[in-house]
């Protein structure tokens, strides 16, 4: 696949690492390069917009990006698509220590090559990353190629940011209590505890929204919600 690293047995693959945990980022990134002699952290950080300034930034672009699903006020998946949306040549592995299915579409549709728990990074990450290398899914999992993903980015792009005045989205009532809640200013904590649902829920129902809103981040979905009166 042109563009993506040659997978020859010999050849290093880079990859940089993104967890907003600062504990877990060192852990994952010192496991992994412990996983093969052929994989080379060349960067991480808990830092979201750090991470996608050195995937789009020729000599720091990883062939493989290992990036946590929750990261506080942006998700993995968001991560995913503002990357595969910008370049094919990049794949995108995920990782989250809370159970895997309700992160599962987010990361198919955000265009991620796979997704695995962070107990099985032993197991797992190792085949992960030689796919995710090659641009390919790991077989049998329906995730996309990462070609496939930025086409399917880019189809729907041009009305991202635009909501049309005709054809408001219908948001779940778990997603408008999630939103509302930030709205009134409290924390991802406190919306977690008073709807009972763990931090990575919060987050997904977050995620879901923006993208059914057109939304880059919360801010934004929560200034459309406003303008549209949808809370």
């Amino acid at each position: 696949m042109g563009g993506m690293t040659d997978l020859s047995d010999s050849h290093t693959i880079s990859i940089g690492v993104l967890d907003n945990d600062s504990l877990a980022l060192n852990a994952i990134a010192v496991m992994t390069s412990r996983l093969s002699p052929r994989f080379h952290i060349i960067w991480s950080t808990t830092s979201p917009a750090m991470a996608l300034q050195r995937c789009m930034t020729h000599g720091a672009r990883p062939d493989v990006l290992v990036v946590d699903m929750a990261l506080g006020g942006i998700t993995g998946a968001d991560i995913c698509a503002r990357i595969h949306r910008r370049t094919p040549t990049i794949g995108l592995v995920c990782v989250t220590s809370y159970d895997l299915d309700p992160y599962r579409q987010d990361a198919v549709e955000a265009g991620a090559q796979c997704l695995i728990a962070k107990d099985d990074i032993v197991k797992e990450l190792p085949q992960a990353i030689r796919c995710a290398a090659q641009g390919e899914p790991v077989p049998g999992t329906g995730f996309p190629t990462a070609r496939e993903a930025n086409r399917k980015l880019n189809e729907g792009h041009a009305t991202e940011g635009r909501l049309p005045e005709n054809d408001k989205p219908s948001l779940s009532s778990r997603e408008r209590d999630v939103l509302r809640l930030y709205a009134h200013g409290s924390s991802t904590d406190e919306i977690a505890a008073l709807l009972n649902v763990s931090k990575g829920s919060v987050f997904t129902y977050v995620n879901r929204a923006c993208r059914k809103l057109h939304a880059a981040d919360r801010k934004e979905a929560l200034a459309i919600c406003a303008r549209y009166d949808l809370l």
